[in-house]
C-alpha cells in the first residue's frame, strides 16, 4: 500500500473511531458487558492496533501483527481471562513468535502487498539525499529507500518490525570511506552496494543472520572502503553487491 493510501486509511479509521466514541459517550449505542472496565484510552489504542495487524496481513510484517496482538490482549485480559499471562509474558511471546516466524519465512520467500507468487517486492519510496549524513527508519512497514548523496560519509540505517531496502548504488564518496551504521530488531533490512566498494563488515549478530551475497567480489586496490557497524537481533541482514 502507497504511502497516501496508508494515510487515507487512518484518516477513516480515526473518523470512525471519533464517531464511535461521541455516540458512545450519548448512550446511542452500548459496548458488551466484557469491555466494561477498558477505559476509552484503552478502546482506541485497541481500534488502532487491529488497524495495524490489518496492514500488517498485507504486507506480511510478522512482527506488525503479533506484537499488536499482544497489546490486545494486555488492554482485554480480564474479558478473555488471562490476566496471569499479562503483561510480560504476552509480550515475550510476541516477541519469539516474531523472530520464528522471520526466520522459518525469510523475507526472499515471502510475497508483499497483496501480490501473488514468490520474490521480494518493495514499496517503491524515492528519497534524493545530498548531504554527507544520511538516516533511515522503518517501523511495522515495508520501503526501499534511494541514497543519492554527492558526498556521502555516514548512513545510519534502521528497521524494527519492518522491513527497509536500501540502495546505495546512486552514492558518491569523494573522500574513499563511508560508514553505514544498520540496526535491525525483529525486522529485516536489505543492502544494495556497488560492487566495486571493499566491505569491512563488523555487524554483531545476536540470534539473528547476517548475510554477504557478495563475497567472491574482489574490489580494486583504490576502492572505496565500507565500513558496515551495527548489530542485528531477532532479524535479518542481506548485503548485496550490485
Amino acid at each position: 500500500m502507497s504511502k497516501r493510501g496508508r494515510n487515507i486509511s487512518y484518516a477513516i479509521m480515526l473518523i470512525v473511531l471519533a464517531v464511535c466514541l461521541v455516540l458512545w459517550k450519548l448512550n446511542v449505542f452500548n459496548l458488551p458487558l466484557a469491555f466494561a472496565g477498558v477505559s476509552t484510552w484503552g478502546l482506541i489504542i485497541a481500534g488502532f492496533m487491529v488497524w495495524i495487524i490489518i496492514h500488517s496481513i498485507v504486507d506480511l510484517s510478522f512482527g506488525g501483527i503479533f506484537l499488536p496482538l499482544a497489546v490486545i490482549c494486555i488492554i482485554f485480559d480480564k474479558a478473555l481471562g488471562i490476566e496471569e499471562l499479562t503483561p510480560w509474558v504476552v509480550l515475550v511471546v510476541a516477541f519469539m513468535l516474531t523472530a520464528a516466524f522471520n526466520m522459518i519465512f525469510p523475507k526472499k520467500f515471502r510475497c508483499h502487498h497483496g501480490k501473488a507468487g514468490f520474490g521480494e517486492k518493495f514499496t517503491d519510496s524515492r528519497s534524493e539525499d545530498h548531504n554527507e549524513y544520511v538516516m533511515h527508519s522503518m517501523r511495522f512497514g515495508s520501503a526501499t529507500k534511494y541514497i543519492r548523496s554527492t558526498n556521502l560519509k555516514r548512513a545510519d540505517l534502521s528497521s524494527q518490525f519492518g522491513e527497509l531496502a536500501v540502495f546505495f548504488d546512486g552514492a558518491q564518496v569523494p573522500e574513499g570511506k563511508v560508514v553505514i551504521n544498520c540496526n535491525a530488531s525483529f525486522g529485516e533490512m536489505d543492502l544494495y552496494i556497488p560492487a566495486g566498494w571493499r566491505i569491512e563488515n563488523k555487524i554483531s549478530v545476536t540470534l539473528g543472520d547476517c548475510t554477504d551475497r557478495g563475497t567472491n567480489v574482489i574490489p580494486a586496490e583504490d576502492a572505496v572502503v565500507c565500513y558496515l557497524e551495527g548489530s542485528v537481533s531477532f532479524g535479518e541482514i542481506v548485503i548485496n553487491r550490485i
